[in-house]
């Protein structure tokens, strides 16, 4: 607890002339979100809209007490991903330019549950702290409808989670899962909201599908379950990436009173001690040689930095966090999933929020 408190305070040493508002949040608002509410990403030929960007803003515009952005931002999403309607309908994850018709419009209808899990999580947290009913009551549908039409119950193991609601059932006994689509914290508060439901035995099942797809500590982008209670690699062998990275971003956040981070931490420590050896964290890895290739994007440094203080690391948080104040993403729209992660880990570092141990967020204003 000392050594955590000394990166904190250390860390706010150095961001000690920032200002009070959210300034990369502000930011991101002005490069990425249209004055409709459309999260753009810039570097996508079609201009694509995601139901993980809509996702993510929505949580951040709570975060930052900026409930006219968090409007502006359910309003697209419900009217254009959800058939206007997200109670009934679970958003489409892709929108944008169609090439043949030079049209905008839903890409792929399929959902993505991950984006799902955050877009519920903001709305019953909005609708918490800004007691607002209608955002409690929108969310509660979709948690539901998640459990309804994402959910799948795997004989000799149990509830899980797919990724979405079609396309990942790989045969009558197996299924394809991500890790990153499992964030603990979203789950621990869907299941103290609804607890006659199976979001606590997803909480728990996920827990341990995690330990299971990462089996020497270094987590996968994709992995598969069948009913014998066997977890194997995707047919990539084991990679990890732009999709795993969050494993430890949401580990490294799950607070210090959750009864699973200690294990979890013990788990995924090998991932830690090549971080630390290494000096950075790359936009791949082999999950079974430990060795990292390719760019080192400078957004990974930020996801990994809650996982740093988790496991009390001090030099390469001090190390990650002056790179983050000397190295600006450029204005120009095409380093959405980095400013996401900066928004996220940086964000996180500041004390802008925090997850309590049932999965509550806690924000500083």
């Amino acid at each position: 607890m000392k050594i955590l408190l000394i990166i904190v305070l250390t860390f706010i040493s150095i961001s000690a002339q920032a200002s009070e508002s959210w300034k990369d949040w502000e930011q991101f608002k002005a490069i990425y979100i249209s004055p409709e509410g459309r999260v753009v990403d810039g570097s996508s030929p079609q201009l694509a809209t995601t139901s993980e960007g809509q996702s993510y803003a929505l949580l951040f515009a709570l975060i930052a007490n900026d409930k006219e952005t968090f409007d502006l931002l359910l309003n697209w999403t419900e009217n254009n991903l959800a058939n206007n309607d997200l109670s009934a309908n679970l958003p489409a994850w892709l929108w944008g330019l169609d090439k043949e018709s030079q049209q905008y419009g839903i890409l792929d209808s399929n959902s993505a549950s991950d984006s799902d899990l955050w877009i519920a999580y903001a709305l019953v947290e909005a609708g918490r702290l800004w007691g607002e009913y209608r955002y409690q009551s929108l969310g509660y549908f979709m948690a539901m409808r998640i459990l309804s039409e994402e959910a799948v119950q795997v004989p000799n193991y149990g509830w899980m989670i797919l990724p979405g609601r079609k396309g990942f059932q790989l045969s009558e006994h197996a299924w394809r899962l991500n890790p990153s689509y499992l964030p603990i914290q979203v789950l621990r508060r869907f299941a103290g909201m609804y607890p006659h439901s199976p979001w606590q035995e997803l909480a728990q099942n996920s827990v341990k599908f995690l330990k299971q797809s990462a089996p020497q500590g270094f987590s996968p982008e994709w992995a598969s379950l069948d009913d014998n209670n066997q977890v194997s690699s995707d047919e990539k062998g084991g990679i990890g990436g732009y999709n795993a990275i969050r494993v430890y971003l949401w580990l490294g956040m799950l607070s210090n009173d959750d009864q699973d981070k200690p294990a979890l931490m013990e788990h995924f420590e090998p991932m830690l001690r090549t971080i630390t050896t290494d000096g950075y964290i790359a936009e791949r890895y082999d999950a079974k040689t430990k060795m990292q290739t390719g760019y080192k994007p400078l957004g990974f440094r930020a996801a990994v930095l809650p996982f740093l203080v988790s496991g009390s690391n001090s030099t390469r948080v001090n190390e990650f966090v002056k790179e983050l104040e000397t190295r600006e993403i450029s204005s120009k729209p095409d380093h959405y999933y980095d400013s996401v992660l900066i928004l996220f880990g940086k964000g996180w570092l500041e004390q802008k929020y925090r997850f309590n141990k049932d999965g509550m967020l806690d924000i500083q204003r």
